[in-house]
């Protein structure tokens, strides 16, 4: 069966409902012919087969309605086959009717015409000639039986004078007149509908186009179409910002207008015949305008209603934006992520340092508890030198009374570095300052492997300063030096070298060790807060931060000199007298 090319579905079931009313009236014609045929012109011998055809034309014209206004699932094929039953019918109800009413000699035969013209209009090419083929052969049934006298269906003549001939007859003229007469006002009425439809759907096409072009245009995505001739139908303006050298021309546009990777890509869409009729491609490119901006388009073909492919559509929609957006909310992303582990790392350092600080407290009570035994200790061994006589015994005493005072001095200096900072400012000696510090890590286990070089200036003057600030920088930096150290090979001896020296009434202190050293991106983050390159537990981030302040508020600086795998070195200089301190205290 052949496929309604022109017919849509919607379109071909309001035409078989346009027949089922043509019939209608066709019934009732065939009825007041009757009666006139009868009563008016009693020329019809037996009008009785004739009302039968009306009945049956008027029953199968309901059950035409019934089908064509049924809700079912509809399809096309369906429908042309309704429509080619009601033409065939028709076709075989006109040849009953004109056999019962005169035969090949009614002037009515001429009506053969509009069924023909019906099944054209409604029907496939193949079907409407089938049509054509049914009318022919109908009437030619008619034709022969009448040649036959008449003898296959039967004789039903006119009743009229045929003297002279039927034209000489008033009643046959005034019949094949009435017959013409129908027959050409029906051609007009069915030549009307057709022309009438035509302009409609046309106007209604031009309608639709129109808001189509005005829907493409405003398309904020660049649309293209090429069709099979390798030529651009059509193309937005957001798609001219796709071609060559900024041309935003909408005419005569050409496949080569367009940028490299574009047109590469069109031409492989039209050199692909054999692809399946769905498939949908992707590609990405930059434009060349001066604002550079990144296009994603997606191809796939056009297909008609016939299945013949018509060309290829190209969508594509400009992602700069939503690139930058993606681009930030991963910055973002990052930067809360870092965030979150700052805070993570703060929490862990802040509880460590409360954990510190409790043990300072619990060391400074320890501290004051142990003095009291000792200073019993030291009472007794002064007594007990002063009551022996004997050498060997009175050495053991000293030596029993020289560590107990080199355990108080270490518990002094724990007490005096456990007490709070204060901002009192005097002149002090930096080198009594690194010793007093060195004597407190001398006894941490990390510096058993380290051999200590302290190389002090000794003509360094006295400096105006807060003594417990510089001694907390100095522990911070060794404490650093023996974890940069311990970090590396244990069997390796290891060296931390302390130089002084002044000039220009500035004071100079380098901190050299052979630890691990850093990368230079390393050292421009390590006077940040918080930033460690120790494990959790180990690290505070704090240490150098809190040392370069310190520094900075004696308005001295601190740098740091590195070298991954060599060791680090950590230069000091101080001003022997801050500047915003000239005023500050006595002169001595």
């Amino acid at each position: 069966m052949d496929k309604p090319s022109r017919c849509t579905r919607e379109a071909l079931a309001e035409q078989i409902l346009w027949l089922i009313r043509l019939r209608w009236i066709a019934v009732g014609s065939i009825i007041v012919a009757c009666l006139m045929g009868t009563y008016v012109f009693p020329v019809l011998t037996d009008a009785t087969p004739i009302y039968v055809c009306a009945a049956l034309l008027l029953l199968s014209n309901i059950l035409y309605l019934v089908a064509a206004t049924r809700q079912v699932s509809r399809s096309s094929r369906r429908d042309i086959a309704l429509a080619m039953i009601q033409v065939e019918t028709d076709l075989v109800l006109l040849t009953a009717v004109l056999h019962f009413s005169g035969g090949a000699a009614n002037p009515f035969f001429l009506l053969y015409v509009i069924p023909i013209i019906i099944a054209t209009i409604i029907l496939p090419k193949s079907m409407s000639h089938a049509a054509g083929l049914t009318a022919i052969l109908l009437f030619g049934l008619l034709a022969a039986s009448e040649l036959n006298g008449g003898t296959w269906l039967g004789y039903y003549p006119l009743k009229f004078s045929a003297v002279g001939g039927l034209w000489r007859n008033r009643v046959y003229v005034l019949g094949a007149f009435t017959a013409f007469v129908c027959t050409v006002v029906l051609v007009q009425h069915l030549t009307r509908v057709v022309i009438a439809r035509m302009t409609a759907k046309e106007l209604e096409a031009a309608r639709n186009n129109d808001v189509l072009q005005a829907v493409i245009s405003a398309m904020a995505e660049g649309l293209i179409f090429i069709n099979s001739d390798a030529r651009v139908a059509i193309c937005n303006p957001a798609a001219t910002l796709w071609k060559r050298n900024g041309n935003t021309s909408l005419k005569d546009t050409s496949i080569d207008d367009f940028l490299s990777p574009l047109a590469g890509h069109m031409k492989v869409l039209l050199s692909d015949a054999d692809r399946a009729a769905s498939w949908t491609e992707r590609i990405e490119f930059n434009t060349d305008a001066p604002d550079r901006r990144h296009i994603e388009v997606k191809s796939g073909p056009v297909v008609g209603i016939d299945g013949q492919r018509l060309g290829c559509v190209i969508v594509g929609q400009d992602l700069t934006e939503h690139r930058k957006l993606a681009k930030d909310l991963l910055e973002r992303t990052e930067e809360v992520t870092e965030i979150n582990e700052m805070l993570k790392m703060s929490r862990v350092e802040m509880a460590q340092r409360e954990k510190m600080v409790a043990i300072g407290q619990m060391a400074t009570g320890i501290a004051h508890e142990i003095g009291n035994p000792l200073a019993s200790i030291s009472s007794v061994a002064q007594y007990l030198a002063r009551k022996i006589t004997a050498s060997d015994q009175k050495e053991q005493l000293l030596i029993i009374q020289y560590h107990v005072d080199r355990i108080s001095t270490i518990l002094k200096r724990m007490l005096g570095l456990s007490r709070p900072a204060t901002s009192e400012y005097k002149w002090t000696d930096v080198n009594s300052l690194i010793d007093n510090t060195l004597s407190l890590i001398n006894f941490d286990r990390r510096a058993q492997s380290v051999t200590v070089e302290n190389r002090a200036g000794t003509d360094l003057p006295m400096m105006w300063l807060n003594p417990q600030h510089l001694e907390q920088v100095f522990l911070n930096i060794f404490i650093n030096a023996l974890d940069a150290m311990n970090a590396k090979d244990q069997e390796q001896k290891h060296n931390l070298k302390i130089t002084t020296k002044c000039r220009n009434d500035v004071v100079e202190i380098r901190i050299s060790d052979t630890g691990i050293g850093m990368k230079s991106e390393v050292c421009k983050r390590a006077f940040e807060s918080f930033f460690t390159t120790k494990e959790i537990g180990k690290g505070t981030g704090l240490g150098l931060f809190i040392s370069y302040n310190l520094v900075r508020e004696a308005d001295g600086t601190i740098e740091l000199e590195s070298e991954l795998g060599r060791g680090t070195t950590v230069i000091i200089r101080i001003p022997l007298r801050p500047r915003k301190n000239l005023i500050a205290g006595d002169d001595e």
